[in-house]
């Protein structure tokens, strides 16, 4: 039977099916426009670990002066799936925040020519910019380090690197998302994605 395909390209559709079928994939290969197009067929599909992996595979995309508007922009025409829009604003707020320590006017002058036409989106990146003090740790972006304190449900950093306790069964190296009050969806250190993992600081503290 044929499978109709809507609002997605045949390669992204197949990509998922890979997936599905645990055919390796670099996310490094593929743009974050593609990757954003393979997260509303994931969510459709309800294909929760390939959601988990996109998004932990954001940290790591390219971001450069000529994308970050882009990139924000994307956020923002997500907004209905929120961790995918959330992990599109911070990666563009903190490219922004760190090119401005190097070039301040750059840095602003990317947004020139589009002030008046995406100055919600701006708004969004300059929001988290704000929130990023200049003494924040790089890890779990706190002003007070949690370096060494166990994990839990109100300190869950996503993105943040953790080391297990001698306790915990799993290998969990870094965080990727909140699944209810008492698990979260972790990271292994080749980038497996494994999930029901106790929020617990008995079991995982931050390393940064």
């Amino acid at each position: 039977d044929e499978i109709d395909i809507i609002d997605v390209s045949q390669d992204v559709f197949l990509a998922m099916i890979e997936f599905i079928y645990n055919k390796k994939s670099d996310w490094k290969d593929y743009d974050l426009r593609f990757l954003a197009s393979l997260y509303y067929l994931a969510d459709l599909y309800n294909v929760g670990n390939l959601r988990d992996k996109i998004i932990a595979s954001i940290p790591d995309q390219e971001v450069t002066m000529d994308n970050v508007l882009g990139i924000a922009i994307l956020a923002e025409d997500n907004t209905l799936h929120q961790p995918l829009s959330e992990a599109l604003y911070d990666v563009a707020a903190s490219f922004m925040k760190n090119d401005i320590k190097v070039n301040f006017e750059n840095a602003l002058g990317i947004f020139t020519e589009a002030n008046e036409r995406y100055s919600l989106v701006i708004f969004k990146v300059m929001e988290r910019m704000k929130k990023r003090s200049s003494s924040e740790c790089e890890n779990c972006k706190q002003s007070s380090c949690l370096d060494g304190q166990g994990l839990t449900l109100h300190n869950f950093v996503a993105g943040a690197s953790v080391t297990p306790t001698d306790l915990a069964i799993s290998r969990i190296k870094k965080l990727v998302s909140i699944e209810n009050p008492r698990t979260f969806t972790g990271a292994t250190e080749d980038g497996t994605i494994s999930r029901n993992h106790s929020l617990s600081p008995v079991y995982y503290v931050y390393n940064c």
